[in-house]
This record gives structure tokens, C-alpha cells and sequence, in this order.
């Protein structure tokens, strides 16, 4: 199957980091991917780098003419069948080529959607189907009124392989312990993401602080880089750690490429976002990783990290309740590496990337099947 893959935002998050993992998934399995992204973009030099075909289109705008003249050239040139779409200009610019390949909108951010008019048609009239990635996004689409349930499809989050295998991980807790100078008697706890508001790292931070109170001191790694649009939120959160006195107890790792190791080497890996999380791939990560994870209860967060049976739930913001959960991981490790063996069952049974990928290929090919001309009859 030929597949487009379009995405609007100049950015590099979560949502990108799916974008390339389906495309690299459907080259390995013998199928021809592209992407069609704004020049300039983290996700079309990342793709390039990745030796994936990049289409630079200039998305700007949900109704330039000449990007639609570009789609269009672009699907009647390499034949696609089907394009995936993921941003919001990309999946309109999309839109008037509906004719020669069915769209698909994929919609990953958990936040309320406008239900003006002109959104109304675009989601009505745009594309031939949507995909969710978590429950929520879709309660959101049908109580707005944006598509009828038959056309809208969950496929959630999953984690790679390498998060999978944990025959190092005793040697990775080592090796990142000494990378970032852990004291022995402190806890290693990480939170993964972009730098950003939503992601809200500065809970973990004054988290950090209410441990350090209760003289329950922990050392907190900070993974990710800021975002193109919020530049100044690194210097933000170190700011932050300075005035609540905690500036030792922080460690800023930047943009990694070891995620994996990084999360099992953890001892808990908080997720601290307040805004737009759907499943949050950085929780089916660590089930994967054998980290217990301590999550906000925001977006789709709670759909699979379940209080008590995968993982800890908290407010979001409360840096008390997220402490709280911290002493009761590290003081009654037995009863969390129960709720961690079964955190990990759970991504075993469910959250790899084959099994997304198909029910993903499945709708692509019922799409594509559906818009085939009819013989005639016999």
C-alpha cells in the first residue's frame, strides 16, 4: 500500500515521534511511505535523516491554493492511496484531494475542540474517517457533534521494542545513576517530554522540593528540550528550582536518543502534564520498562495507567500528592513491583506497535477498498 503521512506543525513532540514510528513500521513491512511536512520542520529533517521520502509543502494556512495544487500533484505523482493526516492546515489542505485518495484525520491532542461552523465542515466534510488516539479524544468529537461514531476509531498508544527488553536494566540503573551523579541514597525520578507548559515539568520540580522537606531527598531528570514556540521554559524551571532550593536535586538531560535506558534506570517515572495528554506514551514506556510510573490524572492518562492495578494517579498539580505517591513506591517496594508486573502485562498483551499498526493497516485498506470504482454488475 502507497500511504501519505501529512503533518502542519514545525514542532518535534509525541505526536511527530508516532508520525515517523508508523512510517518506519509500514517501510519495514513492504509497504511505500511519505511525508508531506513544512520545510524547515523537526519531523521532515528527522525523516530525511531516517531515509524516509520527504515532501516539503508550505502549509501555510488551512486554504492555500498552491499547497492544495502541490497535495494534489504530490498523490497523483506517486500514486498514494491513502493519506494520513495529523494537523489541522495539513488535513484541510488535504481535503480537496479527497477525490483521488480517501484522508484520514489522526487527532492526538486530549483538549476541547471549537465547534464553530467552518470546524464543523472540516471535520464533517475533510476526510473520510478519524482515528483517536485514546477514548477520551473521541468522547470529545462526538459530544462536539464533529463526526458520527461509525467513522471515528481508537488506535492508542504503544511502546517500541527496546523499552521490551530489560535484560540490562539492572546495568542500566548503574550506568545513569553515575551518568548524572545520583547519590546512592537518593531516588531517580524522570520525567520524559518536550519542554513545555502542558507537559509541566515544574511539578516535578516542586515535587522534588516537598520530598526534600520530608527529608525524603530525590534527584529529578528532567528529559527533553524545549519546543520552538517556548524557548525560555528551561530557564523558567531552573529559576524555579533555584528560589524552592532544590537546584542540586535537578538534572537536565536534553533531547535523548536513549530513552529507553533512561526510563529503566529510573526508579519512578512521573508524568506531570496539566493539558492535551492523551495516553501519554512516556507511562506504556516505563510499563514496558518495569518503572512504576506516578501520572496526572489529565486526558486519556487514566485509560491505561490504572490507579492501584498499573500505576499511581494524582491531581494534576499537586505536588503533596505526588510526593505522597513517591514514599509509597520507595517505602513498600513489594506491593509496587506488583502494580509494575502488572503494568508490564498489560503492554505484553497489548501495547506494541504490531497490533496498532494493524488495526491502523485495516482501516487504511477498508478505506481504500471503499473507494475503488465498482465493475460493472453482473
Amino acid at each position: 500500500m502507497k500511504v501519505l503521512h501529512t503533518e502542519s506543525s514545525v514542532n518535534w513532540g509525541g505526536q511527530e515521534y508516532r508520525i515517523l514510528d508508523q512510517m518506519a513500521w509500514l517501510a519495514e513491512n513492504g509497504h511505500h511511505t511519505g511525508l508531506a511536512a513544512r520545510p524547515g520542520s523537526d519531523i521532515a529533517d528527522r525523516a530525511h535523516a531516517a531515509n524516509l521520502s520527504v515532501h516539503l509543502v508550505d502549509y501555510t494556512g488551512h486554504y492555500n491554493p498552491f499547497a492544495i495544487l502541490h497535495v494534489r500533484s504530490l498523490v497523483k505523482r506517486h500514486g498514494y492511496q491513502i493519506a494520513d493526516c495529523h494537523g489541522s492546515r495539513d488535513v484541510m489542505t488535504q481535503a480537496f484531494a479527497r477525490d483521488l485518495a480517501p484522508v484520514i484525520r489522526t487527532h492526538h491532542l486530549s483538549q476541547p475542540l471549537k465547534n464553530k461552523l467552518h470546524r464543523r465542515l472540516q471535520w464533517r466534510w475533510g476526510s473520510d474517517a478519524v482515528i483517536a488516539t485514546a477514548q477520551c479524544i473521541k468522547d470529545e468529537i462526538l459530544a462536539k457533534g464533529l463526526a458520527p461514531n461509525e467513522r471515528i476509531h481508537v488506535v492508542g498508544e504503544w511502546a517500541d521494542d527496546a523499552f521490551f527488553d530489560i535484560s540490562r536494566r539492572r546495568e542500566y540503573r548503574t550506568e545513569v545513576r553515575a551518568e548524572f551523579d545520583v547519590p546512592e541514597t537518593s531516588a531517580l525520578i524522570a520525567v520524559v517530554g518536550m519542554l513545555r507548559g502542558d507537559k509541566a515539568q515544574e511539578h516535578l520540580i516542586r515535587a522534588a522540593a516537598e520530598m526534600k522537606r520530608r527529608a525524603r531527598p530525590v534527584t529529578a531528570l528532567i528529559v527533553g528540550s524545549v519546543t520552538n514556540t517556548q524557548s525560555d521554559y528551561e530557564n523558567e524551571l531552573r529559576t524555579l528550582a533555584s528560589e524552592l532550593g532544590v537546584t542540586g536535586d535537578i538534572r537536565f538531560a536534553g533531547y535523548r536518543n536513549d530513552v529507553a535506558r533512561l526510563t529503566q534506570g529510573a526508579d519512578i517515572l512521573a508524568i506531570t502534564s496539566i493539558a492535551v495528554e492523551a495516553q501519554s506514551r512516556a507511562a506504556l514506556q516505563a510499563f514496558a520498562s518495569l518503572t512504576p510510573v506516578v501520572a496526572s490524572r489529565i486526558g486519556g492518562v487514566g485509560e491505561l495507567v490504572r490507579a492501584g492495578e498499573t500505576g499511581w494517579l494524582v491531581p494534576p498539580g499537586d505536588a503533596i500528592a505526588y510526593a505522597d505517591a513517591f514514599c509509597e513506591i520507595l517505602d513498600g517496594p513489594e506491593a509496587a513491583a506488583s502494580i509494575t508486573a502488572g503494568a508490564r502485562q498489560l503492554a505484553e498483551a497489548s501495547l506494541r506497535i504490531d497490533a496498532k499498526m494493524a488495526e491502523t493497516l485495516a482501516l487504511y485498506e477498508r478505506l481504500v477498498a471503499g473507494k475503488q470504482p465498482k465493475g460493472p454488475a453482473s
